[in-house]
């Protein structure tokens, strides 16, 4: 396990040093009239391999193989090379595509590395949002908690209600506003340490209300009614969906959310 951590570690910056290495002879080995076309055409292939998804880098790497090893092919017979200036046809072409495939390791690593950084800011984001500004609870965290509580439920019989507050309806520039205004309102209103408010994504929240009867759930939902509509402007309000079931022994979310 150490040794293929330890190889793991070791790719990028061996990618990288043949990749610089290759780049440095190739230009090297260049006349004074061709060294700045061929620097622009290396610069061009970097900045296409580092812009485009891995899928599409790999795309041109086969394209860049396949073409210039006919352009080295047509060259040898146009101009009727000798074995040696073959022979260095050869070792020039050979150290291009290693310097190509260092190119191409390097961007994919590099596209690895950012999408992984992406979805760390996005589950950071989701992390700030949906519990340090509305203090509810993520869907995998609501989930969860919710199976705890409905085992509790059903093995005690205990009555209460499952809720989903849609707001998918309201124009999108103002849906995550009112997402986070429903979230803090409810979470506000429903009993602490008690009651589960969870984001089932990014268009509906979600209320489990335990040991609840008719006329207490009656009571809290009048309750959170009110206390949105003096949150958010009435046209949005007015464009909520309320969904509501009463719970009947389900022991899961899905269970809800199949029968609903």
């Amino acid at each position: 396990m150490k040794s293929v951590n330890f190889w793991r570690r070791l790719q990028m910056p061996l990618a990288a040093t043949v990749w610089l290495v290759s780049m440095t002879v190739l230009l090297f080995l260049q006349s004074d009239q061709n060294i700045l076309y061929v620097t622009c055409v290396f610069v061009g292939i970097i900045v296409l391999f580092f812009t485009v998804s891995d899928r599409t880098a790999f795309f041109f790497y086969i394209v860049f193989t396949l073409a210039t090893v006919f352009y080295f092919l047509y060259r040898a017979f146009a101009d009727g090379w000798t074995p040696i200036e073959q022979a260095s046809g050869i070792g020039m072409h050979f150290l291009f595509l290693l310097h190509l495939f260092a190119l191409y390791s390097l961007s994919k690593y590099v596209y690895g590395y950012r999408n992984e950084i992406n979805a760390l800011k996005s589950r950071l984001e989701e992390l700030q949002e949906y519990i340090a500004e509305t203090g509810v609870l993520t869907r995998r965290e609501f989930d969860k908690q919710s199976a705890i509580v409905l085992s509790t439920m059903d093995r005690n019989g205990e009555p209460g209600y499952f809720i989903q507050v849609d707001v998918s309806k309201i124009r999108k520039i103002a849906r995550k506003q009112a997402l986070n205004a429903c979230s803090s309102v409810i979470f506000g209103t429903l009993r602490k340490h008690y009651d589960l408010v969870g984001h089932f994504d990014d268009k509906t929240v979600v209320v489990l209300l335990q040991n609840s009867s008719v006329e207490g759930f009656k009571i809290v939902d009048q309750r959170m009614r009110e206390a949105i509509q003096r949150q958010i402007e009435e046209s949005a309000y007015e464009q909520i969906n309320w969904n509501v079931r009463e719970i009947e022994g389900e022991r899961s979310i899905e269970e809800l959310l199949v029968i609903s």
